[in-house]
């Protein structure tokens, strides 16, 4: 790709980013990966405790550890699934120096209460890879977060595979961590021929290793290893460790985010018509919770969530949706999904966060993606209610 290619291709996805959320184009930044815009962020803080909730996938927490913090971990709220405002300050400590404010699902996370819990010199970081071109906004419509992370990953709101978007508040220039992290997007490098290479041989590769599975699925956990197959999650993030290194958006990646990013208002048309279906499909099931938020009207959600009777429950149901070729999820059970490998640098308690516990064990969440037929939506209603009516 030409300069002048990446350059145009570049600014259309930030001007179209800029009209989605109301803010300027200049202060959005296009990066390899969220994970990677996340440790860049964090990288830029003195070190010390990053606030989040367990309830997420791990890929959002090892980008924590790799910047150089301890994860701490505050409970979600049953409504939302995204952090309580009401555990906030009693989570936050005296080495806290940012907290992670997660839209699970969708734009739910009321991130203006979790804001008025924290000092002027915590960061604020909001997670918005599920509700990509959305931001969480106070009564005058101001941006609540001091940064805000969006994701062109795979099993986001679009279908592409890889990618990130990163605002920046200006009005945080000046402020040490901001001079700092506007150097570095500043100096990012492109991803580079091993980024180019993963580019071409990744779908290839994952597609044969979930048809072939055994050797097939170890020789592309090898080539992940090496950077040359980019998984969902890599075997380093298991641990801890985000595989790769921040870069700026290029290439085949940048032009697929440039080539889909129009059909976004699109794609929250057809999930909130599919989230309805399901909505109005589910309504009266004793033994079915629906968090109250993320089931209002008009959320474009990225998965529909569902808490069934219990953990035996909610897998039955899931074998009973893929025996139907119905796509079922079991975002995040477990907590820290899908489990590290090693524990010990997630640095979570099991037993300090009750609700998130709870909701871990019974979690099951149906796809509202642009393949999702209506058809497919009511089969999957029905395959519920077979189970648990």
């Amino acid at each position: 790709m030409s300069a002048a290619t990446h350059d145009r291709l570049s600014a259309d996805v930030r001007a179209r980013l800029a009209a989605s959320t109301g803010t300027d184009a200049t202060d959005w930044h296009l990066l390899s990966k969220g994970r990677h815009a996340l440790e860049l962020v964090l990288a830029q803080l003195e070190p010390g405790e990053v606030l989040t909730q367990p309830f997420t996938c791990l890929t959002a927490v090892a980008p924590v550890i790799t910047a150089g913090h301890v994860p701490t971990y505050a409970d979600i709220d049953r409504a939302t699934l995204a952090m309580d405002p009401r555990g906030v300050g009693r989570a936050v400590t005296g080495r806290t120096r940012a907290v992670i404010g997660q839209h699970t699902f969708g734009a739910a996370a009321p991130l203006d209460r979790v804001r008025a819990a924290l000092d002027e010199d915590v960061v604020l970081v909001e997670d918005a890879a599920h509700c990509l071109g959305e931001m969480a906004v106070d009564a005058s419509g101001r941006p609540v977060a001091d940064v805000s992370v969006h994701s062109f990953g795979v099993e986001k709101m679009l279908p592409t595979r890889a990618g990130a978007a990163l605002w920046v508040d200006p009005s945080a220039a000046g402020r040490p961590w901001h001079t700092r992290l506007m150097h570095a997007l500043a100096g990012l490098p492109g991803t580079g021929l091993r980024g180019a290479v993963s580019e071409v041989l990744s779908p290839t590769a994952l597609r044969a290793g979930r048809r072939l599975g055994g050797p097939a699925a170890r020789l592309v956990d090898r080539a992940a290893a090496a950077g040359l197959v980019d998984k969902a999650i890599m075997p380093s993030e298991l641990s801890g460790m985000v595989a790769g290194e921040p870069a700026a958006l290029t290439g085949r990646s940048l032009a697929a985010v440039a080539r889909e990013l129009p059909d976004l208002a699109a794609s929250r048309r057809h999930r909130r018509r599919i989230a309805s279906i399901y909505r109005e499909g589910l309504a009266g099931l004793a033994d079915v919770t629906r968090p109250a938020v993320l089931d209002e009207e008009g959320r474009s959600l990225v998965r529909y969530p569902l808490l069934l009777a219990d953990a035996a429950q909610a897998e039955a149901t899931f074998d009973a949706l893929a025996a139907r070729g119905l796509v079922p999820g079991r975002w995040y059970r477990p907590l820290l999904f899908p489990g590290p490998t090693d524990p010990a640098p997630f640095a979570h308690a099991p037993g300090s966060c009750p609700v998130a516990e709870d909701a871990s064990a019974r979690i099951l969440n149906l796809q509202t993606a642009p393949f999702v037929t209506e058809e497919a939506a009511r089969a999957a209603v029905d395959v519920v209610r077979s189970q648990v009516g």
